[in-house]
């Protein structure tokens, strides 16, 4: 009951105060009106409501009258464009660009611009989150400002996935790779573009080298979109784009080696860096690294395993065999019970047709890639 009563008393406070500021307001009573503590919006000593990054938020009950409400806003707004123009020119100003996983960009702690999908994961749109206080030359200002430190941004940071999308190969199944990296977000299987890694010569194969392109033993991939700035921004603006995948996250920084019982979505921490071996996922890169091991230390066809092996992937000793196993090395038999030892038995597999399996002809898609410009 105390509750309640504190409740209405307050309400009604409220109520009163905002009538009697809006009766002035509507009589051309100058009240003065100032900023407190970077946000605090206060007219004739009482407290409206606040200014955050660009935008005022006011501190109005539902019970207040529409036309009092207007009179207060407009009465706020005069009072905070002279600082709105002080915080665009300090924004404008700064170099640095906080964009956070909820695609917003922000300032002080406070949102001032939201990122939206445009026409590929690596071009977003922005939309401006600015009051009507602010004028409009003063919008655009601050809006092309910030489209140019965004796609500086991206630049900088996702460069070699950037200039995917611009390099003008001549040779076509070098930019039909190329293209399929920039569709899979710089990652993607070597055995689903296989046949078109055989078709690049060796002549051809510098060209992808000098554009930072891995071909590696499992995967063909760019090295430096694997650094964790790269990783948290391409998933960022990935996520953006494709909105279904929202919801899974990126794993740990620094972690080699994944041990996932539940099920997890292959294809996105593919993205990440990461393959699948059951529940089992490794880095690529340290795939890589791990194959030249394996060639490093086989004799024979015959696999010795050593700590540097297990260290390199950051798990036990007993995963790393299951690992091996998954990778289709089997266990074979010593007289030394601590020494452990593998043979490579690849699976049977049966081939299965797919796109890239067929002849290449002139009426392949392959070919029409010679007419394909990335913008």
């Amino acid at each position: 009951m105390s509750d309640k009563l504190h409740e209405e008393l307050t309400k009604s406070f409220i109520d009163k105060r905002i009538s009697v500021l809006s009766r002035s307001l509507k009589q051309d009573i100058i009240l003065g009106t100032e900023i407190r503590n970077e946000e605090e919006v206060v007219i004739d000593n009482q407290y409206i409501g606040k200014l955050k990054g660009l935008r005022l938020e006011l501190d109005l009950k539902s019970g207040s009258l529409k036309t009092d409400i207007k009179s207060l806003k407009k009465a706020a707004r005069q009072a905070i464009a002279p600082e709105l123009m002080r915080r665009t020119n300090k924004i404008i100003k700064e170099k640095f660009l906080n964009l956070k996983n909820d695609h917003k960009i922000y300032w002080n702690d406070n949102p001032i611009a939201r990122v939206t999908a445009g026409k590929n994961y690596l071009t977003p749109n922005l939309e401006l989150l600015a009051d009507d206080a602010l004028d409009l030359d003063s919008k655009n200002k601050i809006k092309s400002n910030l489209e140019k430190k965004l796609h500086a941004f991206v630049t900088t940071e996702l460069l070699d996935l950037v200039k995917l999308s611009k390099l003008n190969f001549k040779n076509n199944y070098v930019r039909a790779l190329c293209y399929q990296l920039f569709e899979n977000n710089g990652v993607v299987k070597r055995d689903n573009v296989n046949k078109i890694v055989k078709n690049i010569s060796k002549e051809n194969r510098p060209d992808l080298r000098k554009a930072g392109i891995k071909i590696g033993r499992y995967h063909i991939f760019l090295p430096k979109m694997l650094k964790p700035g790269a990783v948290d921004l391409r998933i960022k603006l990935w996520k953006l784009y494709f909105p279904k995948d929202k919801n899974y996250s990126i794993p740990k920084s620094g972690l080699n080696f994944l041990n996932k019982e539940n099920k997890e979505n292959k294809k996105f921490l593919l993205i990440c860096g990461f393959e699948n071996f059951n529940n089992f996922y490794v880095r690529v890169d340290i795939l890589e690294r791990l194959f030249l091991k394996i060639l490093d230390n086989t004799k024979d066809g015959t696999l010795k395993i050593d700590s540097d092996m297990i260290n390199l992937i950051g798990c036990s000793k007993e995963n790393f065999c299951k690992l091996l196993e998954l990778m289709n090395y089997k266990r074979t038999k010593t007289g030394d019970k601590k020494e452990v030892f593998f043979k490579y038995q690849p699976k049977n597999i049966i081939n299965k047709k797919n796109k890239f399996d067929k002849k290449i002809t002139k009426n392949n898609p392959f070919e029409k890639l010679s007419e394909l410009r990335f913008r």
